[in-house]
């Protein structure tokens, strides 16, 4: 009976021995498959990161490369508006003097129908227009001032003579200052009497003749 029982016993300690060995063996396998696919994991995890790596790399150096396109484009931005408005500035002024140029010829070329010359009777100017203009094409400020030569009474009877031979009239005509005296230009237009300094074809209103 006891022989039997010590049998039965060892025959059960060496079933579950051989149950506990069988999964004991089937974790192994288990985890043998488990980190050969941790590896394989692994492996595939490292080659996307060296992927990613290189594009990164290759992302930061477009990133380097477009930000100095952007600024290099930005000083050409500022540069191209400053010539804009240097031109449209320009621009402007050229209008200007043109519209004055065109303003000129359409009135010299209706003051010429009524215009003085040699032999006609002399007449006053008849606009400070026209005698801007006359002033203008005028060279007697071009000469040189040399004292006790060619000083104010030789500009002043200089342009009078001019203005005579135009066909206008003008006057010498004496100011006194302080100790001293000097020459210098006047003309009337209409009831309105004008300074002429000769030396500079500057003018001034003096005030109404009547």
């Amino acid at each position: 009976m006891k022989k039997t029982i010590v049998i039965s016993v060892l025959g059960a300690l060496l079933v579950i021995g051989g149950v506990f060995g069988a999964i004991q063996h089937t974790n192994a396998k288990n985890i043998k498959q488990e980190l050969q696919q941790i590896q394989a994991s692994y492996t595939e995890l490292s080659y996307k990161y060296e992927q990613l790596h290189s594009k990164y790399d290759y992302l930061g150096q477009q990133g380097d490369y477009l930000s100095q396109q952007y600024k290099d484009l930005e000083h050409q931005y500022v540069a191209l508006e400053y010539q804009y408005q240097v031109m449209s500035k320009r621009g402007a002024e050229e209008e200007d003097v043109i519209a004055d140029l065109q303003w000129q010829i359409a009135y010299w070329k209706d003051a010429y129908k009524t215009k003085p010359g040699p032999g006609w009777t002399l007449r006053e100017f008849r606009s400070e227009e026209e005698l801007v203009l006359w002033l203008s094409q005028d060279d007697t400020d071009s000469n040189r001032y040399i004292p006790n030569q060619f000083d104010c009474e030789d500009f002043a009877r200089m342009l009078q003579s001019y203005a005579y031979n135009d066909g206008y009239v003008m006057s010498v005509t004496l100011v006194a200052g302080d100790n001293e005296y000097h020459l210098m230009n006047s003309c009337l237009i209409g009831n309105k009497f004008y300074y002429i300094d000769p030396q500079t074809d500057r003018f001034w209103f003096w005030g109404y003749f009547d």
